[in-house]
């Protein structure tokens, strides 16, 4: 189960401690809202603190509106502080930065100001530290690039990073939680969907 998954990995990796302050970082999408149930599931057996943030990039017009509201409304039903930040993502893009790159820069930047004294966790999977590591492989890479994802770094954690995403949406089903779907991840546009797509399969 994913609960116990999480679990375990809190406690393997050292990711929690008690009395600590945990903000989850939720899209919307299914894993970040399986992380968040899954973390709320566990504040009190651990002794955590739980809050959340979004990031609303204004990439994707309502449809980006529409995540920020659906997590609001979600933080609120759940009675969890929310941190939103509202970023114009095309206005801060560097002359060679992707949309993917500066996304993240600034994704990344928003947590450290929040995260001072706190933990963030993030909604990563090992199918996203799959992916990754095929990325970095294509692209060349060091043996850094080849060890993917870390479990934990700095104040950053990542809790379902040896749970699969075909959990989280078992998850998702089991405990009848609604998600929403970003249009992007379906075009095969960015890197990463055509490594999701089309080499993951194979």
């Amino acid at each position: 189960m994913l609960r116990d998954d999480v679990k375990n990995t809190i406690q393997r990796c050292s990711m929690i401690k008690s009395g600590d302050t945990v903000i989850a970082a939720v899209s919307g999408g299914a894993d970040s809202v399986a992380l968040l149930h899954v973390l709320y599931s566990l504040q009190g057996e651990l002794s955590f603190s739980l809050a959340a943030c979004h990031v609303n990039h204004n990439l994707r017009g309502a449809e980006s509106d529409g995540d920020e509201m659906f997590v609001r409304r979600m933080c609120r039903m759940m009675d969890i502080p929310l941190y939103v930040a509202n970023i114009k993502v095309n206005e801060f893009r560097q002359k060679h930065d992707s949309l993917e790159e500066c996304a993240r820069r600034l994704r990344y930047g928003f947590f450290e100001d929040i995260g001072k004294n706190k933990l963030i966790a993030t909604a990563h999977t090992a199918s996203d530290n799959c992916e990754t590591i095929l990325i970095n492989m294509v692209r060349g890479t060091a043996l850094s690039g080849i060890c993917g994802i870390p479990a934990k770094r700095d104040n950053i954690i990542r809790p379902l990073l040896y749970s699969t995403r075909e959990d989280v949406e078992c998850y998702c089903r089991e405990n009848e939680l609604d998600y929403v779907t970003d249009s992007t991840n379906l075009s095969d546009d960015y890197t990463r969907n055509k490594i999701r797509h089309k080499i993951v399969p194979l």
